[in-house]
């Protein structure tokens, strides 16, 4: 399941989280076209353009996704360091 209406809130499981994390990765919104937008915005368009727009709509959601993309940055900035020898 993607995501699970709870009330007035949308509930997002880990992997669904990831996946939507790992599509931003390999969309344009990562490309030099779309370096003068800051992250949040990028994310905010991916999300409406490809995702259900009710995540970017959703501050508490939109910030769950968010941190997960921040978490694959710093991640994927740790292993390029880690690789030259810094």
């Amino acid at each position: 399941m993607r995501f699970r209406p709870c009330g007035a809130h949308v509930l997002l499981s880990d992997p669904y989280v990831d996946a939507l994390a790992r599509q931003f990765f390999n969309s344009d919104y990562v490309s030099d076209g779309y370096c003068r937008w800051s992250l949040d915005r990028r994310l905010s368009a991916f999300l409406r353009r490809t995702g259900p727009a009710r995540i970017a709509d959703d501050g508490d959601l939109f910030n769950v996704v968010l941190d997960r993309v921040m978490t694959g940055i710093s991640s994927a900035a740790g292993k390029a360091t880690r690789s030259h020898g810094r």
